[in-house]
């Protein structure tokens, strides 16, 4: 499907999916009920704080609130969560935010302001290296004051557009002091203790993750359902056979279904589901480990780049979904995107491949002749992983690179990952914390990113994202982060971008206001969440 075509759908399907909304939103909302979700992996510890996968997220998103949050109304707009109001001063680096009077933590202790500091100073301490919402704020964070119980201030480094978008992230949400002094960290259930709609009621590892209603959140109308129930399903086949049975009720996080497997959904439940196709906010990306031989060399990545064919991957691993090539996707980012009259001039990136293929031999061949054998390593979290992994070590044996696939468990390779603790990662996805446009360079590219597995230090790339971060006129930036771009697509970095992913996604008509939203991570709360029956 081309690129027009596949805007042209998502248009189609997104007009349907809130025309849907509107219809639903005339009728009445219904209390009670239990609803049924995917959870794609297992999530192993569970402090959302200092955890990166997002089944982490999944598993605890409706257990806590933020001082802002994406929603509950509109997924792609902040608003007041923990903080009912809040104001700038002058020359934009005092934030001041009023919180809510009476709110209660789950075990029944007030929340205050102690609580917020607890959780800012935490998250932004360069010693706890909290990889998601630590990795947005702590360039921006100077400091958390107490005025009062009810009244904090956040001292910026610096003025910026991106710090509220940013603590509006689903990942920067509020914790307890006094669960903290207690546990020291948030891994264990036991620890679960939020002011969000739902209380934690169990986990059982494999198994299940279980949310009930909370009676005391500070809005007491909601929520709507009684629950929510996770059943964890790592295999593909089971994650497919259980949306065909109806046995959950909701896929819309996680990885995707391929256009084979949606098909195969939309006609076992016909009209008693909707199955669409989303943008899903998230990139896709190879890892070489630049501090380790051969790929310390980097004329030995630019034979990888050149060996690579992301045109091939994305229509057969991912069919015919998402767009190769891109550092930025267009439909997510159409403001900033580069054309991609442009990208496909990008190393590796033209068509045909011949002329590629041949360089990339004859760079094997003087800087490692014979070539040479190749850990490739996975997730296991289904084809999403497997499928280009194996492509990629089809397409590296033409130039002489000997690559096995190895699959791990999620929790374990994303240890891995972290630990430097590989040479090849055969693709990772990415999902953005928040809407800004500096995100995914934040995390995948600059030398403290997150997701920079390796720590690869590029002085201009790390001085454009800086200068974008603080960047506050909308030209200036896209100016910025259009050279970043240009920049990134001629380098042989150790972070080989595919693409972006977009795929199929799963709601049951049972679920009532469900709309989908831009960033994958959010909407995961199900605040507003109904069901007909």
């Amino acid at each position: 499907m081309g690129r027009q075509s596949r805007v042209a759908l998502l248009i189609v399907l997104m007009v349907t999916l809130v025309t849907t909304g509107r219809a639903q939103a005339a009728e009445q909302p219904r209390y009670g009920g239990v609803l049924t979700w995917l959870e794609y992996a297992d999530p192993g510890r569970l402090d959302i704080h200092s955890e990166s996968p997002l089944s982490v997220l999944q598993a605890v998103a409706g257990i806590y609130s933020g001082l802002l949050q994406y929603g509950p109304d509109d997924p792609d707009q902040w608003g007041p969560d923990l903080a009912e109001r809040w104001e700038a001063s002058a020359d934009g680096l005092v934030y001041t935010f009023q919180l809510r009077r009476g709110v209660k933590w789950h075990d029944g202790q007030p929340f205050t302001a102690a609580d917020v500091k607890a959780s800012l100073d935490r998250i932004t301490s360069p010693e706890f290296r909290s990889p998601r919402c630590g990795t947005m704020l702590t360039p921006l964070v100077e400091r958390t004051d107490i005025r009062d119980d009810h009244t904090v201030n956040v001292r910026l480094k610096f003025a910026t557009p991106i710090f509220l978008p940013a603590l509006a992230s689903a990942w920067c949400r509020i914790v307890p002091k006094h669960i903290l002094e207690r546990d020291g960290d948030l891994t264990q259930p036991k620890s679960l203790i939020g002011t969000g709609p739902f209380k934690f009621k169990r986990y059982v590892r494999g198994n299940v993750i279980e949310w009930e209603r909370n009676p005391n959140y500070y809005n007491p109308k909601l929520p709507y359902l009684d629950g929510v129930k996770q059943f964890i399903l790592v295999e593909r086949s089971t994650q497919v056979a259980a949306a065909k049975a109806g046995q959950i009720m909701l896929w819309n996080v996680g990885p995707p279904m391929r256009k084979g497997e949606a098909e195969e959904v939309k006609q076992a439940r016909g009209d008693q589901a909707d199955v669409y196709e989303w943008a899903l906010g998230a990139i896709g990306v190879v890892y070489m480990h630049h501090q380790k031989p051969p790929f310390d060399n980097p004329e030995i990545r630019r034979a990888v780049y050149l060996a690579l064919d992301r045109q091939e991957i994305f229509a057969r691993a991912y069919e015919g979904s998402g767009m190769p090539c891109v550092i930025l996707d267009p439909q997510v980012f159409p403001e900033y995107a580069l054309p991609m009259e442009e990208v496909q001039h990008g190393l590796g990136c033209r068509q045909p491949k011949e002329q590629d293929i041949a360089e990339a031999k004859r760079l094997i061949e003087q800087h490692a002749p014979g070539g040479f054998d190749l850990d490739v390593v996975v997730r296991a979290l289904g084809p999403i992983y497997t499928d280009p992994a194996q492509l990629i070590v089809q397409q590296l044996r033409r130039i002489g690179i000997r690559g096995t696939m190895r699959t791990m468990e999620s929790a374990a390779g994303f240890a891995a990952y972290a630990r430097g603790d590989f040479h090849f990662i055969g693709g990772q996805g990415t999902l953005i914390n928040s809407p800004d446009v500096h995100d995914p360079f934040s995390f995948i590219f600059h030398s403290k990113g997150s997701r920079n597995y390796s720590g690869f230090h590029d002085a201009k790339i790390d001085e454009l994202i800086e200068r974008g971060l603080r960047g506050t006129d909308p030209a200036r930036r896209r100016d910025i982060y259009r050279e970043l771009q240009r920049y990134i697509l001629s380098q042989p970095l150790p972070q080989l971008t595919l693409g972006w992913y977009s795929g199929y996604r799963y709601v049951d008509k049972r679920v009532r206001n469900f709309k989908p939203g831009k960033l994958d991570y959010e909407g995961l709360t199900h605040t507003n969440l109904w069901l007909s029956k």
